[in-house]
């Protein structure tokens, strides 16, 4: 932080004028009574050069106060405290100042807090209400289980959607801090897709939906429950945009540099070109979302896909031919060890894809 020369006279130039006004009022008064001009020039020279030096040392002096400020400022990791942690003002305009900047900084800090309050209890209420909603849905899924019918295994399925969206709501809900409620540990990929398969069979099952697991086979390091999510995720939108088709989804695992890939591919209505950068976007649902069918599309899902896989340092991306198939790819590190530890590493793997 910095002033310029130039902008420190710029501030300063009404001072200046009243200055040489009256310099130069002095100046005819002399003159009047006989003073001689080699002796006026001479007071000129004077005071210009006296001028000119006290201007460069209180312009030095303010520079220098201001890159104080400025370190200071660098240095702080919250920036709301300069005024507490900056040296006394060395003058009653700067003190006066800092009074106004700590009034203002110590309202701002008031709210901020009390807005971090509110949003603290409001995602307590969310965690609690997604947990007592789950008792209802589970005992509905039970019955149905219990008394198969052909309604029954309708209710079933929408029990099931019903479960992914609770389930999506306290994921938003814990999508800021995602890396207090992870465990991360060695994961088989094939297992964990057959399980979210399971969990989701009746909605599978009224999609009339074919699976193909046969190139799934590798073992990853992350989250087994956020990871399911994710799955749960990636194939709720391809029964959701299958179009009039019977979905077919294939879900494979490889080899890639520097991590293991994982895709999920789906033969439904596909992404347009110009839609593609947009689909992780919070809120975008896209044409197919405004299509016929797809009144409940939120443009929620595959927001929360990107930011729970930035939080875990899982690189994701996705391809499409339009009308054809989709293919959503997560990229898992190799040398991803935990939540807590090899943060850039992970960042520069995210970032890569």
């Amino acid at each position: 932080m910095n002033i310029r020369f130039s902008d420190y006279i710029d501030d300063i130039k009404g001072v200046l004028l009243v200055c040489f006004s009256a310099a130069l009022f002095f100046t005819l008064i002399l003159a009047a009574f006989g003073m001689g001009t080699a002796r006026l020039a001479l007071l000129w020279t004077c005071f210009c050069l006296i001028l000119f030096l006290t201007l460069i040392c209180c312009w030095r002096r303010k520079r220098n106060r201001l890159s104080y400020l400025g370190d200071v400022l660098d240095g702080l990791d919250s920036k709301y405290l300069l005024a507490e942690i900056a040296d006394a003002p060395d003058s009653a305009l700067e003190e006066a100042y800092f009074r106004l900047l700590r009034t203002a900084l110590k309202s701002m800090t008031d709210e901020v807090a009390a807005s971090r309050r509110q949003t603290r209890e409001y995602q307590e209420f969310l965690e609690q209400w997604v947990h007592e909603i789950k008792l209802p849905v589970t005992g509905i899924q039970l019955l149905c289980e219990n008394n198969k019918t052909e309604v029954t295994r309708k209710i079933l399925a929408q029990t099931q959607r019903i479960g992914q969206d609770v389930e999506k709501v306290l994921f938003y809900a814990r999508l800021g801090a995602a890396e207090k409620d992870c465990l991360i540990r060695e994961i088989s990929l094939r297992d964990c897709v057959m399980d979210v398969l399971a969990r989701n069979r009746q909605l599978l099952m009224e999609s009339g939906a074919s699976i193909h697991t046969e190139r799934l086979s590798h073992t990853v390091r992350s989250d087994s429950r956020w990871l399911a999510f994710l799955l749960t995720q990636l194939i709720s939108n391809s029964l959701k945009y299958r179009g009039d088709r019977a979905p077919v989804l294939d879900i494979a695992s490889r080899e890639a540099e520097g991590c293991v890939e994982l895709t999920v591919t789906d033969n439904g209505l596909g992404i347009r070109p110009s839609e593609l950068p947009r689909i992780f976007d919070k809120g975008f649902v896209g044409s197919n979302g405004r299509g016929a069918g797809s009144a409940g599309a939120t443009g929620m899902g595959l927001y929360l896909c990107a930011g729970l896989c930035q939080r875990l340092g899982i690189g994701i991306a996705a391809e499409s031919d339009w009308n054809q198939a989709t293919s959503v790819r997560l990229y898992f590190p190799k040398y991803q060890a935990t939540i807590q530890d090899s943060t850039k590493k992970r960042k520069d793997i995210y970032d890569r894809f």
